[in-house]
């Protein structure tokens, strides 16, 4: 686990101060050692976490022996072993017992059809000197961050795109907020910033390194696994979960884990605790305020396996004096008050441990909100909203809904977290959002439930690994997903869908397994999600309310793109307790806004670096 930033551009000389500017600027991303490579035309960083053969001779960047390739590589190949083994029967001298001379000696051997033998999570820099070429590359369902900057003849790839301020500066893209304000999550190639691209997910470039050319190619499509036929049964989905579990258990520095006390990391503690030979570490988060409170459910697991609980209590006052630094480390506004959390969470969690293991991705995988279980009431809904007078019904329950639609796919449309009509009048110039690239998504399939899965997972779940990635590389930390594995996707994607999505239940596949080693009660409690207590912490002037404050300035940045009476009449409403429920809009509203002020704190172009 690691972060590389790597440049090219012909003829040009990357100089030892950028390279180094950038070496600090991603530390975090792995202080166990670093390594920088500059030849006429590129420029290359790394940084290391060590977590498989930590010996200095798996240290990047990694030439080959004949210096014909380099490779920096971020992430964990699980099945790197048995591909070492058909590479050793090829004739093929290793000396590391780690995936990346696996992935470098496997494109030497196999070109870029390695890809197709990779199961894991990564995006990794290949230079070809042979060939004159650089290849990047990203994993299937984008676990990996890697962001593109390409102005002229130049190209740059980063782990974060904080690497890319040295080159260029930093801007917000306003195209990219307004998803967020929509959707919490700027779908597709969209990063939070103008200019860079968030390279997709199964994807690579190839760069021509004698005259700058740049082309893209798509070597996977995880959703093209929804089209194949719905053949696959509940047990053979139960056994390839804990197969997955089993896999994501490698390294070499020992694990942690999250528990939250839902059931998907209940979960994974639970299989993950008979497997483990010592004692297991478990850390949740919890709150003054005891209806936020799931503790007792994390008790649970805990009576039934051996592992050592540790419980993060979170104020108002430390939230509010992470939500800076949270926002730092994921670029960009924070998606859900549960990064803020997570990014508390992990700072304990690296006093002790380098990796840990989470239940991201279940939901995605197994339908675990509630529009799976509502699917055919929201189905019909649409149809319904395509009928020309339906814009004439009253607005009122249920045409309210039908007509909320406006025409566009409602499995999109169910994947809005906003209170939308606040939204557009503090930012009218912001709607209505564009829904293209997640339209395009869902129509690529008849069946509304796979519509569903599709959406989810083509905006919402990445949304999830990169603030997972961000954040606990932040505090040095390697963040593993088990639910979030191709070879499981495989099999989940053929499950019929009267076993996957019945209706009137969620995650009832996961579910199943999960009441195998977990009790019927954990299990079979509404799904609520991380509740946090914004009322009361917004009303905390020493705590989170502080921030309200700032988006009273008349400088204030968020006033830039937002309609200032509205915005001011919001926060007034809130302070004299004359409404409700908009406690969550304003703690949006600070995110944006501390995000944006953040652009002025960025790193300095220092002059010749520019491009």
């Amino acid at each position: 686990m690691c972060g590389f930033a790597a440049f090219f551009q012909p003829k040009r000389k990357f100089s030892n101060t950028l390279l180094s500017l950038i070496d600090k600027d991603i530390f975090h991303r792995g202080p166990d050692s670093g390594g920088k490579l500059s030849e006429e035309g590129m420029g290359l960083v790394f940084r290391r976490l060590s977590i498989i053969d930590p010996k200095e001779t798996s240290d990047q960047p990694m030439t080959s022996d004949d210096g014909n390739y380099t490779i920096v590589y971020n992430g964990e190949i699980y099945n790197f072993k048995s591909i070492k083994k058909k590479l050793i029967n090829l004739g093929v001298n290793f000396k590391t017992s780690g995936d990346t001379e696996v992935i470098l000696n496997g494109y030497r051997s196999f070109g870029i059809k390695i890809l197709d033998y990779l199961e894991g999570m990564y995006s990794f820099v290949i230079i070809d000197r042979k060939k004159g070429m650089a290849l990047a590359a990203r994993d299937p369902f984008g676990i990996k961050p890697l962001y593109m900057l390409r102005v002229g003849n130049f190209t740059g790839f980063s782990s974060e795109m904080r690497a890319f301020s040295r080159v260029r500066k930093a801007q917000p893209d306003p195209q990219a907020l307004s998803e967020f304000l929509t959707f919490k999550w700027a779908a597709g190639e969209l990063s939070n910033e103008l200019g860079i691209v968030r390279m997709e997910s199964g994807s690579f470039y190839k760069i021509n390194l004698n005259d700058g050319e740049l082309k893209k190619y798509k070597f996977c499509e995880t959703l093209d696994c929804l089209s194949q036929n719905k053949d696959a049964t509940i047990d053979e989905t139960h056994e390839a979960i804990i197969k997955s579990i089993d896999d994501h258990l490698l390294s070499d520095v020992g694990y942690s884990l999250q528990l939250s006390g839902g059931v998907d990391s209940s979960l994974i503690t639970a299989i993950a605790s008979q497997k483990s030979k010592s004692k297991l570490f478990a850390y949740g988060i919890s709150f003054n305020e005891k209806k936020y409170n799931e503790f007792k459910y994390r008790e649970m697991v805990k009576k039934k396996y051996p592992i050592e609980l540790i419980d993060l209590k979170i104020t108002s006052k430390s939230y509010a004096d992470a939500l800076p630094g949270t926002i730092n480390s994921i670029e960009g506004p924070s998606t859900h008050g549960g990064c803020i959390a997570l990014w508390l969470l992990c700072k304990e969690i690296r006093k002790e441990h380098k990796v840990v293991l989470t239940g991201e991705g279940a939901d995605e995988f197994f339908g675990g909100y509630e529009r799976y279980a509502n699917w055919n009431r929201l189905m019909w809904q649409e149809k319904l909203s395509k009928i020309p007078f339906i814009k004439y019904l009253p607005n009122q329950y249920p045409f309210m809904g039908i007509k909320n639609f406006l025409g566009c796919d409602a499995a999109v449309y169910s994947s809005i977290y906003s209170d939308l009509k606040s939204l557009n009048k503090i930012f009218p110039d912001f709607f209505p959002t564009p829904y293209s690239y997640r339209n395009k998504i869902s129509k690529k399939f008849s069946d509304f439930r796979d519509r569903l899965y599709s959406v989810d997972q083509k905006s919402y779940l990445e949304s999830l690994l990169i603030r997972q990635d961000k954040i606990s590389m932040a505090s040095s930390i390697e963040a593993r997903v088990p639910f979030v594995h191709m070879p499981l996707w495989k099999i989940v994607a053929r499950l019929p869908h009267k076993l996957k999505t019945p209706g009137r239940i969620t995650k009832p596949v996961l579910k199943s397994l999960a009441k195998r080693y977990l009790p019927k009660s954990l299990v079979d409690r509404r799904k609520n999600g991380l509740l946090l207590p914004y009322d009361e912490w917004l009303s905390d002037e020493k705590g989170l309310g502080r921030y309200l404050e700032l988006l009273t300035e008349t400088n204030a940045p968020i006033r830039d793109f937002s309609d200032s009476k509205s915005l001011t009449n919001i926060i007034e409403l809130f302070r004299n307790k004359r409404t409700s429920n908009i406690a969550q809009l304003l703690e949006k509203i600070i995110n944006i806004d501390l995000w944006l002020r953040g652009f002025s704190n960025r790193p300095k172009i220092i002059k010749g670096f520019e491009i």
